[in-house]
């Protein structure tokens, strides 16, 4: 890591590490309010680092590793606890398990082989708020069986996107951000 690197984008990157473990801790003990305001802070940390980085001109190598680490790290925490804790049922863990971890393993390839970052997508921004929505719903047990069908509706439609974006990748008919 180069002192390039510790920016303000990426302090809040490794932030959003800490608080995904906070906020595994809280949910798991069940402190359900100090869990979703660590959540939700987690979420606007996620926001202002893309912003900052971008509006700055301070994307680097080690924030496009760190972010999407970050955010694949709290969706998988948050996904088992409720697992654990909250009554998710086991075919949606699986599911978002699946989702993020292959997510993570698609990115990882396209850059370490291809030397490219894949930007963000529409539909995987969306499948995020979506996920958020339902994580927080699951918290509080307002009516979570609506939002686990709409949940995995959108992980299955993303990673569909996601999966074709990575193979018009392989096969050199798209291209990503150089890293």
């Amino acid at each position: 890591m180069q002192v390039k690197d510790l920016n303000i984008p990426n302090i809040l990157s490794i932030a959003r590490i800490f608080l995904a473990f906070i906020f595994a801790i809280l949910l798991f003990r069940y402190y359900k309010f100090p869990a979703l305001g660590i959540f939700l802070l987690a979420g606007i940390t996620d926001i202002l680092d893309g912003y900052l980085a971008r509006k700055n001109g301070q994307v680097t190598v080690l924030g496009r590793i760190l972010d999407p680490t970050a955010d694949r790290l709290l969706m998988i925490l948050a996904f088992l606890i409720l697992f654990l804790k909250y009554n998710l049922p086991i075919w949606l863990l699986l599911l978002a398990f699946v989702y993020h971890v292959a997510i993570a393993l698609g990115w990882l390839y396209v850059f370490k082989y291809k030397k490219i970052a894949l930007p963000h997508i529409f539909w995987g921004k969306l499948n995020a708020v979506i996920e958020s929505i339902m994580i927080c719903v699951a918290i509080l047990n307002f009516y979570p069986s609506i939002f686990f069908i709409v949940t995995a509706g959108s992980l299955i439609f993303s990673f569909s996107v996601y999966f074709y974006k990575f193979i018009k990748i392989i096969l050199k008919r798209e291209t990503g951000a150089p890293i």
